[in-house]
């Protein structure tokens, strides 16, 4: 019976303690690295999820107001795409574009927007994004992402600069249908481009702003596909007195 006390009370010796401690790291060395990769993979989808919320609700709300209401929303649509880089702009072929960001979602949540035809279009979705979600999104302060599009200035300087945690930019067609996403949040750029969806986890990931659309495949790692490679967005809004100034 006192030789097993001893042995008990005596606790490990400094060889046992070594290889515990060697076993230790070993298997935080393989764990370690097994559970952030799950961590951001589980980041990374929880990103494409919210992307895709934030996609299909805006576009059923653009085809109920735009094809069932028979609203005039023609004002809605006052930006354009340039659908090809011709060095003389009034070659250029164009589509005409609505387009959503972040700030009319603050000023539809502060009731800011007016009964103007492009407003109204805000107004259904921003009412669509809020009733999509079931946690709140703050918007922060009414800045567009579209000018955070660079290295330096990039999407987590935006969250910082605005107060906010995400940053949305949607454009979408005269039939409702979402053209382009971008949609940063925890960390991850998501955007939708030509029917996919791109991931970008750099800390210094940015909005494409007036760039081609093919640099935020490459921006990913990824290759663009040729038919995106000249679009870009124009930075300009159709005024009443049909000027242009700039959207973002």
């Amino acid at each position: 019976m006192t030789r097993t006390r001893n042995m008990i009370l005596r606790g490990f010796t400094l060889l046992e303690l070594i290889v515990v401690i060697a076993i230790t790291g070993v298997l935080s060395a393989i764990l370690i690295p097994t559970l952030t990769g799950y961590a951001k993979e589980a980041r990374i989808n929880a990103a494409i999820t919210d992307a895709r919320t934030v996609k299909q609700a805006i576009e059923f709300s653009l085809v109920k107001n735009l094809a069932i209401t028979y609203e005039n929303t023609s004002g809605a649509f006052n930006k354009t795409l340039y659908l090809d880089q011709n060095r003389d702009k009034s070659k250029r072929q164009t589509e005409t574009v609505g387009a959503f960001s972040q700030v009319s979602w603050v000023a539809y949540r502060k009731n800011q927007l007016s009964d103007s035809a492009s407003q109204k279009v805000d107004k259904t979705i921003a009412g669509a994004l809020d009733n999509a979600f079931t946690e709140s999104w703050k918007t922060g302060d009414p800045v567009n992402a579209m000018k955070y599009h660079d290295s330096t200035k990039n999407c987590a300087k935006y969250l910082k600069d605005c107060h906010t945690n995400f940053g949305l930019i949607v454009v979408y067609d005269t039939l409702g249908t979402v053209r382009f996403m971008q949609l940063y949040r925890n960390g991850v750029l998501v955007s939708y481009v030509n029917g996919d969806y791109i991931v970008n986890t750099d800390p210094k990931a940015h909005f494409v702003g007036e760039g081609t659309w093919d640099t935020i495949y490459r921006d990913a790692g990824a290759e663009a596909p040729q038919e995106v490679c000249q679009i870009s967005i124009k930075n300009g809004q159709v005024k009443n007195d049909g000027t242009n100034g700039g959207w973002f």
